[in-house]
């Protein structure tokens, strides 16, 4: 990975709430972000320009998020790439499912919006 890719994140979130919690965050954090709404085409894009970090919305229903884990830590290219997935603290069983799916790092939603600035600031440091 070379150092530019470093500091780009992904994030695929189709709540336009969170999208824009974040977009703040990473232009706080100096931080190359790309929001994805929609999975589709989203791992070819992925292993042509790797990210330093992926974080999911694991409760959305529409994106498929614990396919879409499976999907990246299969692949040779991506398997290395960081996986944060937040949810709603109520949600065990998805949490287990995601980690199990090969999230690196599950945390509840309102502990990622609290830490958000400095999640991202970290990886801006890469």
């Amino acid at each position: 990975m070379n150092e530019a890719n470093q500091t780009r994140v992904v994030a695929v979130v189709d709540d336009m709430f969170f999208a824009s919690k974040i977009r703040q965050a990473a232009k706080q954090a100096g931080v190359s972000l790309d929001i994805v709404k929609n999975t589709r085409g989203l791992l070819d894009t992925l292993t042509e320009s790797t990210p330093g970090l992926i974080v999911i919305d694991l409760n959305s229903e529409k994106l498929k998020p614990l396919e879409l884990v499976r999907d990246i830590k299969s692949s040779d290219e991506l398997k290395i790439v960081p996986i944060l997935g937040y949810l709603p603290h109520v949600e065990e069983q998805l949490k287990e499912e995601s980690i199990t799916a090969g999230c690196d790092m599950v945390m509840p939603r309102s502990r990622f919006t609290k830490e958000l600035n400095s999640i991202l600031e970290n990886y801006g440091k890469s």
